[in-house]
């Protein structure tokens, strides 16, 4: 019993030991507040921010590297490397292209040409026509590690500058940056904002090095960038003879789906819908199929209403032009086919025998009758394309003339 209290006198003494010191370490602020004094301030945790400055000054460094790459209806980016007179950009960018125009930052421009390339790693090696001056080649680097800094210099989306006013001096040449998310022997993965017109454009390190090129970002997924590696471009050194891809004869052209319209005899409209092939590039082919109705003009005094079903086949060859801004004029000659069911309904009267003076009862039926022509219109028309959008225009000479409209969404 004496082992059990002492023990209970000596734990009651260690806690008011305690709490003593805890009602001292209270009472001191507030002691301090009383006399006027300020508590003492708490530092603030911080923590360390990323230095960002190295993007920027990267981007200054290199900016002027880089070049916009019109390859007719496809546009890229590209940059200077291995030497002056050498531009590499993305094959997906200037295959099958007719022509290839290369812009500098400071707007100067230079036609160029494929001497070699790799479909495995959509890479392309392009000649200028002569050097830009100033334009300093970017440096190479191969050890990259996950989770290191990168900085794109691109043309994301830079065709809608041209056509609208409000972007002008925004889209071409601009910035994003990310990291590396994972690396292979051929390629990089990199969370860095991509979009069509920043293919081709360089990937550039902390130091202001190239480690890959810009080749596509994947459709289903989000942040995902799929970037070659530098190292695959410098094996095109040792076969810069191979020159450009073989240029294909033909290709499908757009699918269109609109509504049509049709008058000079007659007045018909409906929908139509078509599709084509590219020859070239330049030259197309194109057929187009349209279902059209209306009311037609009588034939005769007695016909009450005429009803005209026509199915309208047309084939059309013409030569197309690219202008800046995703135009297409094209004109173009052909012949239409049509088949015409025309449905009339006409009133037959006999007047009564015995009527001998008018007015008169008469007995009478309405009567529908149909047939069938097959007229052919030779014809020569235009065509303008925007973007999906495309309006076209056809003198369908006969006689009398047709005249065709179309309004349609071509994709």
């Amino acid at each position: 019993m004496t082992t059990i209290l002492r023990f209970h006198a000596s734990g009651m003494a260690t806690v008011a030991a305690i709490a003593g010191a805890f009602i001292a370490l209270c009472e001191r602020p507030l002691a301090a507040v009383a006399a006027g004094e300020a508590p003492a301030p708490v530092a603030p945790q911080t923590r360390e921010q990323p230095d960002r400055d190295w993007v920027r000054d990267v981007y200054e460094r290199s900016v002027d590297s880089v070049v916009m790459i019109d390859a007719g209806a496809r546009m890229g980016t590209g940059f200077c490397t291995f030497a002056p007179e050498y531009i590499l950009t993305a094959l997906h960018v200037v295959d099958d292209a007719p022509a290839i125009r290369v812009e500098s930052t400071r707007g100067h421009r230079r036609t160029a040409q494929v001497v070699t390339y790799s479909e495995a790693y959509d890479l392309a090696l392009l000649r200028l026509e002569r050097p830009f001056e100033r334009m300093v080649p970017l440096e190479a680097e191969r050890d990259v590690r996950v989770g290191e800094g990168v900085a794109v210099i691109g043309h994301p989306l830079a065709q809608l500058a041209r056509s609208d006013r409000r972007l002008r001096g925004l889209l071409a040449w601009s910035l994003s940056d990310g990291i590396v998310g994972a690396v292979s022997g051929s390629w990089l993965q990199t969370n860095a904002a991509l979009n069509p017109g920043t293919s081709g454009g360089p990937v550039l390190n902390q130091s202001g090095h190239v480690i890959g090129l810009v080749s596509a970002r994947l459709s289903d997924a989000q942040n995902i960038g799929m970037i070659s590696r530098i190292h695959r471009a410098e094996e095109l050194l040792t076969d810069l003879g191979r020159g450009a891809p073989p240029r294909r004869v033909a290709k499908l052209d757009k699918v269109e789906l609109g509504v049509a319209l049709q008058w000079g005899e007659d007045t018909v409209s409906g929908i139509a819908a078509g599709a084509g092939l590219r020859v070239f590039d330049d030259f197309l082919l194109r057929a187009r199929l349209a279902l059209l109705n209306g009311t037609a003009e009588p034939e005769s005094a007695t016909v009450l209403t005429s009803q005209l079903t026509r199915v309208l086949l047309e084939a059309v060859a013409g030569y197309a032009v690219t202008l800046p801004g995703r135009i297409t004029l094209s004109g173009e000659l052909g012949v239409a086919v049509a088949r015409d069911r025309r449905e009339d309904s006409s009133l037959r009267a006999e007047a009564e025998p015995s009527c001998a003076a008018p007015p008169c009862l008469v007995a009478g039926e309405v009567i529908r009758s149909s047939n069938v022509r097959w007229p052919v219109w030779p014809m020569l028309g235009a065509t303008g394309e925007w973007g999906f959008l495309r309006l076209g225009y056809a003198l369908q000479i006969g006689s009398p003339a047709q005249h065709r409209v179309i309004a349609a969404f071509a994709f």
